[in-house]
């Protein structure tokens, strides 16, 4: 494994592109906090900053597709420039009507639009991927180095964000969120692969939903994305029932933590198994993982099962990266990347509002059957579809080698 990763780095510019991606998406995992506080403290009302939380979330999925396909036909630099420095001055608008006393509404909507100008740094950095692994187990493992840095995301982000609205004010959180998103934008959009980084040639005018494979792979990340959702509002629940309201942020910490741990060991492994029977292997893996905590009832096997839950999301996110990268028209494979988010984003809004529902009737125990039966769900979807999920079984013309799916 640490012969893996020393190759990786030892490439020139790996080690700018790996941390100046995930400090160019820090945010985020700030944005949702930073907002739901600003909100809250301008209006009093958790109903408004849940609303604007939502409908930022909602304008970056809508815009993240059309954004990727804008970086496939003009490059990567400046679309990238363009929003960051478009969101940044949004969310400096949103601080400033927030503080005017400006109606509800507008909130709402300018959150809106600080969300539809989204920087689309995880598309760009999963296509450049290709253009630095040397043969296919590299760039497996560079997926799995990308899965397991969102858990960074995740966990440093909402840290940040309180600590800048407990020092300092809400605002301040969401000028940060303003600052991080610039400053880590502009590192990696300036960086040399970046910035040198050519769209490949594309066939015809089909979009990224044209090839037959991708779509059927995004049915399946709507379903599993569901599991991590649910599991996310299932555990602070469960400290709930607990009477433990504290162990909160420690079970979601740990849920992180065993992901961490998942992509480690996921990419410490030579994998010889085709990439459409290890996704579905992946599932039912996911599935086996989540399942004991449907039976948990004590806080103190909810902390080691936390753990358990986690291992499977960043080996299931390896596997769809690589899928995506793999079934990605020539041309597409920026937009097939937002696509790919823009499904796992919806599958994880769900599982928190289904699973949320739950909670109320079932406890915590629903949501994690929630997740669980929909993560099944995905798992006989890939197997029903597992020809079309098969990069080796794809027509010529729908086929991207994972050289293919970037190039200088």
């Amino acid at each position: 494994m640490i012969g893996r990763y020393r190759a990786l780095f030892s490439v020139p510019g790996f080690g700018r592109l790996l941390f100046s991606s995930v400090l160019g998406r820090l945010p985020s995992g700030m944005f949702s906090l930073a907002i739901l506080l600003f909100v809250h403290a301008r209006t009093s009302s958790f109903l408004a900053a849940g609303v604007a939380v939502g409908a930022f979330a909602l304008a970056g999925a809508a815009t993240g597709p059309p954004l990727g396909a804008l970086v496939d036909r003009i490059g990567q630099r400046p679309v990238l420039l363009a929003t960051a420095v478009g969101q940044a001055a949004l969310l400096g608008a949103l601080v400033a009507v927030g503080s005017l006393g400006s109606p509800t509404a507008t909130i709402v909507a300018l959150a809106a639009l600080c969300g539809t100008l989204q920087p689309p740094i995880a598309g760009c950095a999963r296509a450049l991927w290709s253009t630095l692994a040397i043969d296919e187990q590299s760039l497996e493992t560079a997926y799995a180095l990308d899965a397991t840095a969102q858990e960074v995301i995740w966990t440093l982000g909402p840290l940040l964000v309180g600590v800048a609205a407990g020092l300092l004010s809400p605002a301040a959180a969401v000028l940060a969120c303003a600052a991080v998103t610039l400053g880590g934008t502009v590192f990696f959009a300036t960086s040399q692969l970046s910035s040198g980084w050519r769209p490949s040639p594309r066939e015809g005018s089909r979009g990224a939903l044209g090839a037959s494979g991708l779509r059927a792979l995004l049915g399946t990340v709507l379903f599993a994305g569901v599991v991590i959702g649910a599991v996310e509002v299932g555990l602070p629940a469960l400290a709930v029932d607990a009477g433990s309201r504290w162990a909160a942020g420690p079970l979601l910490a740990l849920f992180s933590v065993g992901s961490m741990a998942g992509g480690l060991a996921y990419s410490a492994r030579s994998w010889s198994m085709p990439m459409g029977l290890r996704y579905r292997t992946m599932l039912a893996g996911m599935a086996i993982v989540v399942a004991p905590l449907i039976a948990v009832h004590s806080l103190a096997a909810a902390f080691l099962l936390s753990v358990l839950a986690g291992l499977g999301i960043a080996p299931m996110l390896s596997s769809q990266f690589s899928l995506v990268g793999a079934l990605a028209a020539p041309g597409t494979s920026t937009e097939a990347f937002a696509w790919h988010r823009a499904a796992t984003i919806a599958g994880m809004a769900a599982g928190s509002a289904l699973g949320g529902s739950l909670i109320g009737a079932r406890g915590a125990q629903g949501a994690f059957a929630l997740g669980c039966l929909c993560v099944v769900l995905a798992w006989a979807l890939a197997t029903l579809w597992r020809w079309r999920l098969d990069p080796d079984a794809r027509p010529t013309e729908e086929l991207t080698l994972p050289t293919q799916a970037a190039h200088t």
